[in-house]
């Protein structure tokens, strides 16, 4: 599939193109997650159960990386998110 675009309002909003609502099976009133990688953003519709997502970022997976490998890394992510979060005196969300 080549890009798609959209422009986004002078209120932040933007349309999300209906080529991409029927790919990820999106309906009106549905929520979706922004989820941040190294190559930009990944759009996940927030409807479904986590099953659903098995799989979905097998193409980021690093070879000889083990679970518990990601698991230490997930683990790092929220530490330096909550010691973030306690430097700047915000709440820890």
């Amino acid at each position: 599939m080549m890009g798609i675009e959209a422009k986004i309002t002078s209120k932040g909003q933007t349309t999300i193109p209906a080529e991409i609502r029927e790919r990820l099976g999106l309906q009106t009133g549905d929520r979706i997650a922004f989820i941040e990688v190294e190559q930009g953003f990944l759009i996940v519709p927030r409807n479904r159960p986590v099953s659903s997502l098995f799989g979905a970022l097998a193409e980021y997976a690093l070879p000889g990386t083990t679970i518990e490998d990601y698991e230490r890394a997930v683990g790092e992510g929220i530490s330096s998110h909550v010691e973030s979060s306690r430097r700047k005196g915000g709440p820890v969300a």
